[in-house]
């Protein structure tokens, strides 16, 4: 049955002259091609000097399918692959401006030049065509010629899945996991490649969730298989990691005055301590994007944990600060911080309280802190995704080396362990080395 929306590109060369019933027995073949499809348009690009067997078979379809002859533009130019492909790419493109898309198309391959048809056979990979035909001499058991030939289809889904798992890496290399997992989803792979793909959408998933601070999904889907033939296997050291980076911070209620014992700041320290190593991380993947804006956001939560960070060591939580504490109400009562009636919690301390209250205790890094919010806070406050009307970043170069500062500041409380966390959470920067 003849389908008006689905289009046949079909090759017409010379073919065989010296066969005593050419140029019969050639338009036999070309007839073959047609008429094994549900073509009701029919594109033919004629070889050369085969003109001619192109208008015979348009005159013999005219009235049943909408037959077009294309001609190549230049003289010789059948033999050039590459000028074929050009060709060929502006046909598909017309097409597909008229509504039409790979879906409807079929490509037969069979006649023409080397080069055409190599051209033509790589733009439908190129479109995700899924259709191609090939006219093949039929034979016996034992492989010797015989009389007549049929046409073979194929949908070259084995290359064309290949060829996207190549166009991932490069997705995954940039850190674009998303568009990665979409351009997957759209495959209907072959069974040889079906378990790979889903593989590979699984790792986009889980490091899509990791990029996107998401920790929580991340360790509910981190994947534990190896992928030699993709790459960017998650190791043991980011499984764990991954734990890490979900553990929960633990939180009073505000409205009582529970004290956490030093046991569980602890493990709140340890959480955040993981956070900033992968903040930081994070951070360097957005300066290497150009998405200096968001980077800059990154680099101010850093700053900002990091004194978080120092109270937990200190036995403090910012968000519940008690007036029990004699430090804690004194410095209240100098920088007349209220709290409300019947309530022994005094409101969330920010990030300038904070740094206050750790030079009140006299910490070694409240200098420190104080120095790199006065310039992470000013890029970060006159940020177009904060306060400003335009983007804030014209110095990558400092934005970097004040990621670089902060998490200088985590070496002596890491000890030998810093190296191995920075090349954890480094793990997905190292993508565009990937060699694969």
């Amino acid at each position: 049955m003849i389908n008006a929306s689905n289009i046949l590109f079909l090759i017409v060369g010379m073919g065989n002259k010296k066969d005593p019933e050419y140029p019969e027995s050639y338009w036999r073949l070309l007839r073959k091609a047609i008429d094994s499809t549900p073509a009701g348009i029919v594109v033919l690009f004629p070889s050369g000097s085969s003109l001619d067997n192109a208008e015979e078979i348009e005159r013999e379809y005219n009235g049943t399918r909408q037959v077009f002859i294309e001609n190549l533009p230049e003289k010789n130019m059948e033999f050039d692959a590459d000028k074929c492909f050009e060709f060929f790419e502006k046909k598909f493109q017309l097409l597909f401006q008229k509504g039409f898309s790979s879906e409807d198309f079929i490509i037969d391959f069979t006649h023409g030049t080397k080069a055409m048809s190599a051209a033509l056979y790589a733009i439908g990979m190129r479109y995700r065509v899924s259709d191609f035909h090939y006219i093949q001499r039929n034979s016996d058991q034992n492989g010797v010629l015989i009389d007549g030939e049929t046409v073979k289809n194929f949908d070259a889904s084995y290359a064309r899945g290949l060829s996207v798992l190549d166009q991932c890496r490069t997705l995954f290399k940039t850190w674009q996991f998303s568009a990665a997992k979409s351009l997957l989803s759209a495959e209907k792979p072959t069974e040889k490649l079906k378990n790979t793909i889903e593989n590979a959408k699984m790792l986009a998933d889980f490091y899509s969730a990791w990029d996107r601070l998401d920790y929580k999904t991340a360790a509910e889907n981190c994947p534990v298989f190896d992928m030699p033939v993709f790459g960017f296997a998650t190791s043991a050291a980011v499984q764990e990691w991954i734990k890490a980076l979900a553990a929960p911070v633990v939180e009073p209620d505000e409205k009582c005055g529970e004290v956490l014992s030093q046991s569980v700041l602890d493990k709140n320290a340890e959480t955040v301590f993981n956070i900033m190593f992968d903040l930081y991380a994070n951070g360097l993947r957005r300066l290497k994007a150009g998405q200096y804006e968001d980077a800059a956001i990154r680099a101010y939560r850093i700053a900002e944990m990091l004194g978080q960070f120092y109270l937990f060591k200190k036995g403090y939580i910012s968000n519940h600060m008690s007036s029990s504490n004699p430090k804690v109400r004194d410095f209240a009562t100098n920088n007349r911080i209220r709290k409300s009636e019947n309530v022994d919690i005094y409101p969330p301390f920010g990030r300038k309280q904070v740094i206050d209250f750790l030079d009140f205790i006299k910490h070694p890094k409240a200098d420190y802190l104080r120095s790199v919010d006065a310039k992470i806070a000013d890029i970060r406050n006159n940020s177009i995704l904060i306060h400003g009307y335009s983007p804030r970043i014209k110095d990558v170069h400092e934005l970097k080396s004040i990621f670089n500062s902060l998490i200088e500041q985590l070496r002596p409380t890491a000890a030998e362990e810093w190296q191995s966390k920075l090349d954890t959470a480094l793990f997905m920067n190292k993508f565009q080395d990937t060699t694969l």
